[in-house]
């Protein structure tokens, strides 16, 4: 077991790495994959949220702190730290390679062809960053993580207003088409990704890991308390935060 509060996970490139955001202690781990021996733990404070590995740094949202904490990848240690707006979540790149974060009322963030998508949480609305027409979730849902799918879609993962008893949704969006998909109603889908054509979505608050692939659904992790995924194709495996708190 890793951490006591891991709200994120993400895969190094060649897949040989899978760096973890744990909360409330204020920790990011570097793990080995596949064998998940720690090669090093990290102090940021701050409440650590996202994490994007960009130009040989790992960026990680500090959500207490309004700011952004620069590591070495190799070995954890902190290379400067950047203001951010308040409340900083989560973090991609855009397509002219400059860092963007999600903050305020929205959490999720994510690069889909040549546009950055946010999300309010609170009004269930789709936001392109650069401006341009919100665009209303297709039910009266709370978006919170967002992550590129197949065809240049948006994967958008959205909790239902008691978001551990209501059913919450897992949309995919054409952006060309402005045609919303429904992929799953799960309980409190913390995250959503494509790899390899299938879909996963950390189904937290029904306590699995849900593989959509082909208009068919397998249920994996049964009793697990999925919070985040990561997908490492390099190894054929699937990493997976549990965090029975959230």
């Amino acid at each position: 077991m890793v951490g006591s509060d891991p709200v994120a996970v993400i895969v190094s490139d060649d897949g040989a790495t899978a760096y973890v955001a744990d909360s409330a202690p204020g920790d990011v781990y570097a793990l080995g994959l596949p064998t998940l021996i720690t090669k090093w733990k990290s102090h940021v404070g701050g409440a650590p949220f996202g994490m994007v590995l960009h130009r040989d740094r790992l960026y990680v949202s500090l959500y207490d702190s309004a700011s952004i904490a620069e590591l070495d990848p190799s070995n954890g240690k902190v290379l400067a730290t950047d203001p951010a707006p308040a409340h900083p979540a989560a973090i991609t790149v855009d397509a002219s390679g400059q860092l963007v974060v999600a903050a305020g009322s929205a959490f999720g963030i994510t690069l889909v062809g040549s546009t950055v998508w946010t999300a309010d949480y609170r009004r269930s609305l789709l936001m392109p960053a650069a401006g341009g027409a919100e665009v209303p979730l297709p039910l009266p849902l709370h978006p919170f993580w967002l992550a590129p799918g197949a065809g240049e879609t948006l994967l958008i993962a959205a909790e239902g207003e008691s978001e551990d008893t209501d059913p919450g949704a897992v949309f995919s969006y054409d952006e060309v088409s402005g045609r919303f998909t429904t992929l799953a109603r799960p309980r409190d889908p913390d995250l959503a990704l494509e790899s390899g054509g299938t879909v996963f979505v950390a189904a937290h608050g029904d306590h699995e890991v849900l593989a959509i692939h082909g208009g068919a659904t397998d249920h994996w992790a049964a009793g697990a308390s999925p919070v985040a995924l990561a997908a490492d194709p390099t190894l054929g495996l699937l990493a997976v935060a549990v965090n029975s708190h959230e």
